[in-house]
């Protein structure tokens, strides 16, 4: 058995990255202003995150005796028995494309796709190709065998025990290239995944619910440092991510795992994303030791009762400013990430954030328009306001449903006005160079 895995390579200027949002992807598009273009282009040069789903299917295929290799292009190995595609919503236009080509030059094999988009939109993609894979494709790779010839949408099931599948094989992906500057500036640089699911009742917007389910899955603290081991011994890796949706939803787990970092005398330096509510100081002291460099946190909105409107947990000021400023104290590089365009946003309650995001002044700061997504209740809820059916346009950087109270153009002026306003402000510019070279 020959088993091709493919992600199609997108051809614009923007950054688009597949692994985040849930998996759908994003593409950064910040404007068209000589500044904004500086923005996009340091974000595509220089965050390159891999498919991890990949990573996992190619250890699984590998342990069960298949030839399994990655491709970007359509020149497939000879003998070639099955293609799986990773199919995002925001390059699902060129990776059809992708799909009806290679049907046609290779009429014999089996041409499919895999990723939390085609599993929501599978009418989308099943004229294009051979099967589907709706829901976490590891389960049906692991009940592969040699005559396995997948045809039609194939149900998978969450996969309950994450310890029973392999360490992700990178060493047939371009992993001298994966990078999360600067972020992280360690190099060589991996992704780790200790856990999948969300509870929170951000659900509701969020695409990580909506791929992973909300009942939290964890691997076992031995299973994650023995990855870490595995990653140095075989890559010399020296900083990763953690690509949890929450690293410290358990809080006693989190730590057990710093802690057996420290134990073991890793030496890694490392990010993870969580909330600011599920974060303390004697916590982040613990992660710091065991060489915690970054964390991504939601802020949303500086606004209180547009989050509640829009059905989000709101954190209180004083803590959030309270933890960032100590992160930043520590030497932790905080990325803040804020919603525009929630649905009772005005251009007042959007200005006041970009103005808070200022005063946290956070060594990243990204601002995305509020984007209902497949698969979610959120876009159930809008699909009467949804203004275009062109999934590539659902990228998090464009207004795509009927706002009550802003114009898309008025959208796109303050979000360019955010990203650049931001990073091109004095204040910003010496924290930046303080954090990253002193």
């Amino acid at each position: 058995m020959k088993i091709a895995l493919i992600d199609v390579p997108y051809r614009n200027r923007e950054s688009i990255n597949k692994d985040v949002n849930g998996g759908y992807g994003t593409i950064t598009s910040v404007g068209n202003s000589p500044f904004a273009r500086l923005i996009e282009y340091m974000k595509k040069s220089n965050v390159k995150l891999p498919l991890i789903s990949f990573g996992y299917l190619a250890a699984i295929f590998s342990k069960k005796g298949f030839d399994v290799y990655f491709k970007t292009n359509e020149n497939l190995a000879p003998d070639t028995n099955i293609v799986i595609i990773y199919g995002s919503m925001v390059g699902s236009k060129s990776e059809i494309e992708f799909a009806k080509k290679l049907k046609k030059r290779y009429p014999d094999c089996s041409i499919g796709f895999i990723g939390p988009f085609p599993s929501s939109k599978p009418e989308l993609f099943i004229e294009h190709c051979d099967f589907i894979i709706n829901g976490e494709p590891e389960q049906v790779a692991l009940n592969a065998t040699e005559k396995w010839k997948p045809e039609g949408i194939i149900k998978s099931k969450f996969v309950e025990d994450l310890d029973s599948l392999p360490f992700p094989k990178w060493d047939i992906f371009p992993h001298s290239k994966f990078s999360y500057f600067p972020v992280i500036k360690e190099k060589p640089f991996s992704v780790i995944q200790s856990s999948r699911g969300c509870s929170f009742s951000c659900g509701y917007y969020c695409p990580y619910v909506a791929a992973q389910g909300n009942k939290l899955r964890h691997r076992s603290i031995s299973s994650v440092i023995e990855e870490i081991k595995y990653l140095k011994r075989k890559f010399n890796v020296k900083g990763f991510l953690f690509r949890d949706p929450l690293f410290s939803s358990n809080i006693k787990r989190a730590g057990d795992i710093a802690q057996a970092i420290i134990d073991n005398n890793l030496n890694v330096k490392w990010a993870c994303e969580t909330r600011l509510d599920l974060l303390n100081k004697s916590l982040i002291d613990l992660f710091y030791a065991a060489g915690l460099r970054s964390i991504n946190v939601g802020i949303e909105s500086q606004d209180e009762e547009v989050l509640r409107k829009s059905q989000r947990k709101s954190i209180k000021k004083v803590h959030q400013e309270e933890i960032i400023s100590y992160c930043d104290k520590k030497g932790i590089k905080i990325s803040a990430f804020y919603m525009l365009g929630l649905e009772s946003d005005t251009k007042k309650s959007i200005m006041k954030t970009i103005n808070y995001a200022k005063k946290l002044n956070t060594h990243v700061a990204q601002f995305t328009i509020t984007t209902p997504i497949p698969g979610t209740p959120f876009y159930e809820d809008f699909k009467d306001k949804v203004t275009t059916n062109d999934f590539e346009k659902y990228s998090n950087y464009n207004l795509v449903f009927e706002h009550s109270n802003l114009s898309e153009k008025e959208l796109m002026k303050l979000k360019e006005k955010a990203f650049v306003s931001y990073y091109f402000r004095p204040r910003y510019m010496f924290s930046f160079f303080k954090r990253m070279f002193f």
